[in-house]
């Protein structure tokens, strides 16, 4: 029970930031370009810094004690890499990407962490802390080259040095070193990187729910965001936790991980989308519902460990 309220505390609090920002675009208080310059406020600043700032747990005595849960994170999003290429093709291009990086990186680390410290304690966020690495890297990495439509190994030079200048994916680099080689910062570093960090989800649920407000709301039930919520939400938790039980591994173990790859899909999809220039509407779609539907499918898969 502990479980679940904390959960629903935490979807709860994003869906209060998308219905504020639901309110701001219906009042128009954002203007249209208001919105795109936070959008690159967002991507181009917040966001890198963010990533930056995720990485100081990451050293090597937390990636020693947690090997297996890395190991199983490095396993789980290569399998998902391919399927996030495979599974849309059916659908448009600027829909398809949408799904297939919502479908690699969901929100593990804003809802996922805390779940898994709630029910397992200091273990639990530990294993989470040492899985969002790889988490982390398969984002800024395999995640860009699905935006961008070309997979990782068909990358002109052009479009790989364009990647690999993206300052998220900078910052994933910077933020390793720093972890890797337990790097201080100053306190007051320190504490503006959480600060700032601690903007970019409100923020970005907020440009959400100014997306929503624009959207036709008899929409919002589509086929193709029932599927990906059905494919995000149900069928990779299931099949990951049913694989792990099923290999005898720690139960610890695989709750952690069962419930990091069961949260809803990844804050920046919209942000990310708007900047490839995807459907940023049918992204927002996604999260919105992804999050709502979150509410029943986490408690439910968490029955069954």
């Amino acid at each position: 029970m502990q479980a679940f309220l904390k959960l629903l505390d935490l979807q709860l609090t994003l869906l209060v930031y998308i219905l504020l920002g639901f309110w701001v675009g219906k009042k128009q208080l954002i203007s249209e370009q208001g919105q795109k310059s936070l959008m690159k406020l967002l991507i181009d600043v917040f966001l890198p810094l963010m990533v930056f700032n995720s990485f100081k747990a990451v050293n090597t005595k937390l990636l020693a004690l947690s090997f297996q849960a890395m190991l199983a994170a490095c396993v789980i999003y290569t399998i998902t890499s391919v399927l996030a290429y495979g599974l849309y093709r059916s659908f448009p291009a600027k829909k398809g990407r949408v799904m297939g990086y919502g479908t690699l990186v969901n929100n593990a680390g804003f809802a996922g962490l805390p779940i898994a410290e709630a029910i397992y304690g200091s273990a639990g966020a530990v294993m989470a802390s040492v899985y969002l690495a790889p988490h982390r890297l398969f984002m800024w990495t395999v995640g860009l080259a699905i935006l961008e439509g070309k997979p990782v190994s068909h990358f002109d030079q052009k479009t790989l040095w364009r990647l690999l200048t993206n300052p998220s994916i900078i910052a994933v680099f910077l933020g390793l070193l720093r972890g890797l080689l337990e790097l201080s910062l100053p306190s007051f570093m320190d504490r503006a990187l959480g600060g700032i960090s601690g903007l970019v989800a409100p923020l970005a649920m907020v440009m959400i729910g100014c997306i929503i407000s624009q959207v036709d709301l008899a929409t919002l039930f589509e086929k193709p965001v029932l599927y990906y919520c059905f494919i995000r939400l149900m069928v990779i938790p299931f099949t990951v936790m049913f694989i792990m039980k099923g290999l005898g591994l720690d139960p610890q173990l695989t709750g952690v991980v069962t419930i990091l790859t069961g949260m809803p899909i990844g804050t920046p999809t919209t942000v990310l989308a708007a900047q490839y220039q995807l459907d940023v509407a049918f992204a927002a779609k996604l999260t919105f519902l992804s999050i709502v539907l979150s509410i029943f499918t986490v408690p439910l898969v968490l029955a069954f460990i």
